[in-house]
Parts: structure tokens; C-alpha cells; sequence
């Protein structure tokens, strides 16, 4: 074997080897998570578990139309899975907005009262 080949198979392994490490190497940004940061530590439990459950549920979506495309499924099979998952998602998104309404709801009420405070211990000083 000449030089000439030895580095033209070096490069062609290194490029081999590189292409398939490439996906591997890639960072990737954690998903975000809504975490609000208010409301009780119970409401923010629940809407961390609400948001993984969720994003479960789209991902079990996501492969299912995946296995339906390489027709790994029958058609009534995957409508009704399909369907199935759906409706979760939007249950758990509703949950999720209702969660998330009543955190502000109580946002609201603490700020009013925060004010009021301020308002009457501004007075007394006034006075």
C-alpha cells in the first residue's frame, strides 16, 4: 500500500466515524418546563407532573403516527389510539389551565392584599 492510500483511507474512516458520532456529540437544550414559580409547592407538583404527563403523551403521539407511517399499524388501530392519545392531551391541557388560572387568581388576591398593606402602613405613617 502506497502513502497516498493509507491517508486516503485514514480520512475516509475518520470521516465515517465522525458522521456517525456527529448525532451523538450534538447538545441538545433541555425541554422547558413551565415552572411558574408561584402558587403553593402542591400546585407547582402538580402542574410539573401535569406538564411531563403531556409531554409523555405527545411523544406517545409522535410514535405512533411514526409506527403508522412504516405500517406497523392497522388503520382502525392506529385511529383509535390516536384519537385516544389526543383526547388526553387536551384533558391534561385543561387541567393544566385551570391549574394555572387558579395560581393567578391567588397571585391577584395576595397582590391586592399586598397593596392594601402598603397603603394603610403608608397612612399611619402619615399621620
Amino acid at each position: 500500500m502506497s502513502v497516498t492510500s493509507l491517508i486516503i483511507a485514514v480520512v475516509l474512516v475518520g470521516t465515517v466515524v465522525f458522521a456517525t458520532l456527529l448525532p451523538l456529540l450534538e447538545s441538545r437544550p433541555a425541554p422547558q418546563k413551565r415552572r411558574s414559580g408561584r402558587g403553593t409547592l402542591h400546585q407547582n407538583q402538580v402542574i410539573e407532573i401535569l406538564w411531563d404527563e403531556k409531554m409523555r403523551v405527545l411523544r406517545s403521539i409522535r410514535d405512533l403516527d411514526f409506527d403508522y407511517d412504516m405500517d406497523k399499524l392497522p388503520d382502525a388501530t392506529y385511529q383509535a389510539q390516536r384519537l385516544h392519545l389526543i383526547r388526553l392531551a387536551w384533558a391534561i391541557t385543561q387541567r393544566l389551565d385551570d391549574l394555572e388560572a387558579e395560581v393567578a387568581v391567588q397571585d391577584a388576591r395576595i397582590e391586592e392584599a399586598v397593596a392594601a398593606f402598603r397603603q394603610s402602613s403608608a397612612a399611619a405613617k402619615a399621620k
